[in-house]
Formats: C-alpha cells, structure tokens, sequence
C-alpha cells in the first residue's frame, strides 16, 4: 500500500484484499460505475472505495440501484436520444438508408443487370450476323457489355429510400421476354 499526503492509494490486488473480495470483481464492479481510479491514474483512493462499497452493498440490501444515479439515468437517456437525432440527421441528408430499401434497391439493380446480360446474345445476334470484321465484332460486344455493365454503377439515394420509383418497374418485363432458357424448356 501505498501512502499520501491526502489520500492512500493501493492497486487492485490490494483493493480486493481490503473488502474481502477477488480482483476480478472489483473489474467487475469498476465496469459497473464504482471504484474510479485516483487522480494520477494509478491505484484506488482506499478510502473511497471503501465507503463506494459498503454504499453499494447497503444499497443493494435495500433494493436500490447503488452504481447508477438520477443523472447517470438521465445523462444516458440524452446521448441515446442525441444518437437517434444524428441516425435521423443522416437519413434525411440520404447518408444512412434502412437495411431493407438498401436490399430492395441491390435486388431491383441486379435484377435489371441479369435481364440485360440475358437479353445480349439474341441483341448482339443481329448486329454481328454477317459481320466479317473481329475487330468491329470485339467492339459491338464490347459496347453492349459497357452498356450493361451501367446499370451496376447508377446509384440514387431517392431511389433507395423508395421516394422515386425503380425506372425497372416499368421495363422489367421487356428484356425477360427476350431471352429464353433453353434448360427451362427442356425441364431440367
């Protein structure tokens, strides 16, 4: 133990050596709001850990609260509400979205990227039918897959909060009538 002039200091050991209980409560009961360290940052004030204690022990005898205060109560309730007004702060300047439009907004995106991949080939069919040149082949691919590749990079912070309507909606049906699965066919 170590002694002050003001106040006598002891490390954890100590402490729990003092009230008769192991070091690992006194973590515990730290976590929980009482023993704060002394003023250097090294070891417990003995004294006001002791009178922490009994308070706390008295007061859980009775059925109150002891590490908790009024003001604690009240000073967490505010910086959950502060919290909540920063999560709606962000959501009205469109920086937070909700899981579920975030997840409707991917599923509608890739959605309108599968149709436009499967309705390539029959699209591409016709333009390179008859083609000779690869190079003028290599490049219509090319620029189809450009094309399709653009439906993964539009990002619309309305669109994923549900204010605007997908512009899918109203064309997903086209490219789904184009393309046909030979294995849906067949049965397989």
């Amino acid at each position: 133990m170590k002694g002050g002039d003001e106040e006598m200091t002891v490390n954890q050991k100590e402490l729990a050596q003092c009230l008769g209980i192991s070091s690992r409560r006194i973590r515990q009961l730290r976590e929980d709001g009482l023993f704060e360290l002394a003023r250097e940052g090294r070891g417990y004030s003995l004294e006001k850990c002791i009178q922490e204690y009994i308070d706390y022990k008295v007061n859980a005898e009775t059925g109150r609260r002891a590490s908790i205060s009024k003001e604690q109560i009240q000073a967490e309730h505010e910086e959950v509400k502060m919290k909540i007004s920063k999560l709606k702060l962000r959501r009205l300047r469109q920086e937070l979205h909700e899981a579920e439009d975030v997840e409707a907004f991917l599923s509608a995106m890739l959605l309108r990227f599968k149709n436009r991949l499967l309705s390539c080939p029959s699209k591409l069919a016709m333009e390179i039918a008859g083609e000779q040149d690869i190079n003028t082949i290599i490049l219509t691919i090319k620029k189809e897959l450009s094309a399709a590749l653009e439906e993964l990079s539009e990002y619309d912070p309305e669109e994923i909060d549900g204010q605007k309507p997908a512009a899918f909606e109203e064309d997903a049906g086209e490219n789904e009538e184009e393309y046909e699965d030979p294995e849906e066919e067949s049965g397989e």
